[in-house]
């Protein structure tokens, strides 16, 4: 089921956007997030951008929103993609559903661009995005430092 996110949701998030943060390179950070952690990074985000939450059996599978860019009001309408899956939840076409929820929505709100910054090498990520209709635009190379590795940071666009 996918449904419209809230602050409600943000337990769920945390597990799993921890799972990727000690197992995984998909996100560049070694801090661990609480439920609080979440909820003050979803404030900007809720009731103001495309929000949306794969759910099954009660487990929150996955998420997808998308939130400001830049804070320079020049680019108000370029919106960045978050979205993140649940490891034992990938592969089920969990993503596309979430993906094309927020793009459907940005449209119809009123965004020009969406971008997503992925590190180089997550082929699903990639593919996912590809799949969308969203071009590799740009890299930016050795951007982070995780697990001993300096890696990149891909850039991903859609003119909507």
């Amino acid at each position: 089921m996918i449904r419209k996110g809230t602050f409600d949701d943000a337990a769920g998030i945390a597990d799993i956007f921890n799972h990727y943060i000690e197992s995984s390179t998909a996100i560049f950070s070694n801090r661990l997030r609480s439920a609080d952690d979440i909820r003050e990074q979803l404030t900007p985000v809720v009731g103001h951008y495309p929000f949306y939450i794969a759910e099954e059996d009660g487990v929150i599978t996955g998420y997808c929103y998308a939130h400001a860019f830049h804070p320079d009001p020049v680019y108000s309408a370029t919106w960045e993609i978050t979205i993140y899956l649940h490891h034992n939840y990938t592969g089920r076409g969990t993503g596309r559903r979430l993906l094309e929820s927020v793009i459907s929505e940005a449209r119809i709100m009123g965004a020009h661009t969406l971008v997503s910054c992925i590190t180089d090498g997550n082929e699903a990520c990639e593919r996912l995005h590809k799949g969308a209709g969203f071009e590799r635009v740009g890299v930016i190379r050795d951007a982070g430092y995780k697990f001993g590795l300096y890696l990149n940071d891909v850039f991903y666009q859609k003119i909507l």
